[in-house]
């Protein structure tokens, strides 16, 4: 395949160092990436960054803050928007983010690229993330030049050789640590027992899985305090409880620095199939000066810094050490001189020197590209740049044959917005062409469906006052409107923006459109319905539950339809391809849990007790992605599916239980699935408790307000008997899918934009 030609760009869109990754990053892969640009700026070199949404991630996160910090000072800049880009050398950060979001990327001249493999391509569940084969192809075609394949430790070396089809470098990319800014003195133990501690993740590939390691390294009898930093619920599942001794704090509670300054020992043991990729957490422990104990599989990424010991060695090491200031001493010296000599800024300067030569002259700071200096824009500048990063923007053109339709959703507790106005798009073509812009970071789904996109970042999402956001908002609408020129404007959401009106006001040729859908909470929100002033047409997806909307959309005006739904009923799979397409057994009777959050374990909460209900029924499980994210991973005898949409697969599953929110009701009701609704309560405004009680006093489905155990195996065992029949009746209250009349009233409206 040829490479992908690049037009020569400008000079304000020339740096030395490129590095492309998911800025979001909360943990070990944004930070290593901020010492890297301090190591480039003290050195000379200047860098730029491109960031792309990958697939890692599965909520709502700002810009990581050391990064958004390095483009607030002027230490780095943000490029956005599709002009080309050129740079001495393309650091790209976690391949599976490249595999992910090539199209997001804006032309690039390069003459170096390097893939930094940070993980191995399969995790602990037998999960892949990236496939080095396919992440090489998109390297050599999207930057025109060979990669080199750079893994972050001997570890994830050993775990991707095999699979790098060519180009591993000699030397492992290695985390570096600014040593001073972490070092701290320690003239005397912090107590009169060692402290012992450890920080990470509280995910369970972090955390042995048994009980006797975690009691030899982290000791429950009081011998010495043990302090830990990112909580431990993984420990509680394999215990049954937290030891009461240990001083736990939650993950983000706390600066990692001041929390190892309190420490005299540093312990860290995980998962026995967990490939540690680095283990950042262990650099900034040695660098702050600590004795870091550790399983000897790490000998050959951190050498003379450490110390090894098998789990049971542990306790005697720390009791030796603690008896012996002398020798403690001299261990954490020599830890502090392998650690600058390895991993110190020195070490980067030199492997990029090697790549690109040394700086050509030092670099002046304070500057951002494209809209002048930090200190004239502040931070607004800053997070502007970063909620117009996502955009999947086509090439500025004259308006397209077709006329254009901007669909906008805002950000909900799900994809209930994004999926409605997928519905439309699908039925408004080929007459629109349907381009969308959300606030929701599972945008990206449209472009399964060929759709082009763009992400602007919730309030929420980029930390920015209420003010300087729908600012922000209003730019992007306004941008995107100039470029798209839409004959109409739909947006999907219960609280339209105040950007809105100044968008019409500057661009009066399109139409708009509410979506407005119904179940409101009683009183909740009221004045928001004044807002279809704003609007050309509002258009009211139906419900199914509509005489239970005691709300305020229950008497206002709009265009009602039928239920929304992605699909139809005939694009569904029968139950023999669904299941083979899930990987599921074939004959196994099985239930779809999408609740979205809950400990599969706890049998106090709803999660935990659905599950201890089905497995009394012997009915096995199913939960999608979002449940795992909340489980932290999947138990055994726990099936996971990651599809969207997932209604395709519906026939696999012989019942379900669910929240009913608007996707999840009308999808399981209309396409036939038995369900148990568990309402959610915590809403903001959606009417949940309203939908469920009408599918229960009905007789479509069962519903639960508090669940037990005992509760749910009774509803769910009538489910498995007389579901079927329940469901049955659906059609009764259904007038169909309300998706083709929308896209007939968008067609309308589009026509009489066209009109004038």
């Amino acid at each position: 395949m040829e490479p992908v030609r690049t037009p020569t760009p400008s000079a304000r869109r020339q740096v030395d160092v490129l590095m492309v990754s998911d800025l979001r990053f909360p943990g070990g892969t944004s930070h290593s990436m901020a010492e890297e640009i301090t190591a480039q700026v003290q050195a000379g070199w200047s860098t730029g960054l491109v960031h792309l949404n990958g697939p890692l991630l599965s909520r709502v996160r700002p810009v990581n803050p050391r990064i958004r910090e390095h483009v607030r000072s002027g230490r780095a800049r943000l490029f956005l928007g599709d002009r080309p880009i050129q740079a001495k050398v393309v650091v790209v950060r976690h391949p599976a983010v490249l595999q992910a979001a090539p199209d997001q990327l804006p032309p690039i001249k390069t003459e170096h690229v390097v893939l930094v493999a940070n993980a191995p391509s399969i995790d602990i569940d037998g999960h892949r993330h990236y496939r080095p084969v396919m992440v090489d192809r998109i390297a050599r075609q999207r930057f025109g030049v060979a990669p080199v394949w750079a893994p972050i430790g001997p570890l994830v070396r050993k775990a991707v050789a095999s699979e790098v089809p060519s180009g591993l470098s000699e030397q492992d990319w290695v985390n570096i640590i600014d040593v001073d800014a972490w070092h701290v003195d320690r003239p005397a133990w912090q107590s009169d027992r060692p402290v012992i501690g450890r920080h990470s993740r509280p995910s369970p590939q972090k955390w042995p899985t048994d009980s006797k390691v975690i009691e030899a390294v982290y000791p429950f009898d009081g011998s010495a305090v043990v302090k830990i930093l990112g909580g431990a619920d993984p420990v509680a599942d394999v215990l049954g409880y937290l030891p009461h001794s240990w001083q736990v704090i939650p993950f983000g509670d706390m600066d990692p620095g001041e929390f190892l300054a309190q420490l005299d020992f540093f312990a860290y043991y995980h998962h026995p199939a967990w490939v540690e990729a680095f283990g950042r957490n262990i650099l900034e422990a040695m660098a702050s000066g600590l004795p870091a104990i550790l399983p000897p599989h790490f000998r050959p990424l951190f050498g003379d810094a450490a110390i090894y010991a098998e789990p049971a060695e542990v306790p005697a090491v720390v009791r030796r050490l603690y008896g012996d200031r002398s020798a403690y001493e001299q261990i954490a010296a020599r830890a502090d001189s392998a650690v600058r000599a390895r991993f110190g800024y020195e070490a980067h300067h030199d492997r990029l020197s090697k790549l690109i030569g040394p700086p050509e002259t030092v670099a002046e700071h304070g500057t951002v590209a494209e809209h002048g200096t930090v200190a004239q824009h502040g931070m607004v500048a800053l997070q502007r740049r970063v909620a117009q990063q996502s955009k999947a923007m086509s090439p500025r053109r004259a308006a397209p044959a077709r006329p254009a339709l901007l669909l906008i959703s805002s950000n909900g507790a799900g994809m209930g917005h994004l999926t409605r106005l997928m519905a439309y798009a699908r039925r408004a073509e080929p007459d629109l062409a349907p381009h969308f812009m959300s606030l929701s970071q599972a945008v990206g789904v449209v472009a399964q469906y060929g759709y082009s996109f763009e992400y602007v970042p919730s309030a929420g999402a980029t930390g920015m006052s209420s003010r300087r956001w729908h600012d922000l908002f209003t730019e992007r609408v306004s941008d995107a409107v100039t470029r798209l020129r839409p004959a109409v404007v739909v947006f999907d959401g219960t609280w339209p923006y105040e950007g809105i009106p100044r968008v019409r006001e500057a661009h009066p040729d399109a139409r708009w459109m509410w979506s407005r859908r119904g179940m409101w909470r009683r009183g909740k929100s009221v004045e928001q319905i004044a807002k279809a002033a704003w609007f050309d047409a509002v258009l009211a997806p139906g419900e199914l539950a509509e005489a239970y909307d005691r709300g305020p959309t229950s008497k206002a005006d709009g265009s009602r339809v039928g239920p929304v739904t992605l699909l139809d009923p005939h694009e569904l799979d029968d139950r023999d391809t669904a299941r083979r397409a899930l990987g599921l057994p074939p004959d196994s009777r099985l239930a779809l849990v999408a609740l979205g959050a809950g400990n599969i374990n706890d049998t106090s909460h709803q999660t935990g007790a659905v599950v201890a209900a089905l497995r009394r029924l012997g009915v096995e499980i199913c939960v999608t992605q979002t449940e795992i994210d909340a489980l932290g991973r999947a138990q055994a005898g726990v099936h996971v599916v990651r599809e969207f949409p997932i209604s395709r697969r519906f026939r696999a599953f012989d019942l379900a239980v669910s929240a009913s929110g608007y996707n999840s009701f009308h999808e399981l009701l209309r396409f036939g699935v038995p369900t148990l609704f568990l309402p959610n309560h915590d809403t903001a405004l959606d009417d949940q408790q309203g939908r469920a009680q009408f599918a229960s006093d009905r007789g479509l489905a069962h519903m639960l307000g508090r669940v037990s155990v005992d509760a749910a195996a009774a509803r769910l065992s009538d489910l498995l008997k007389r579901g079927q029949a329940m469901v049955a009746n659906v059609a009764s209250v259904d007038r169909g899918n309300g998706a083709a009349s929308a896209a007939l009233q968008l067609r309308e409206l589009a026509a009489r934009a066209g009109r004038g």
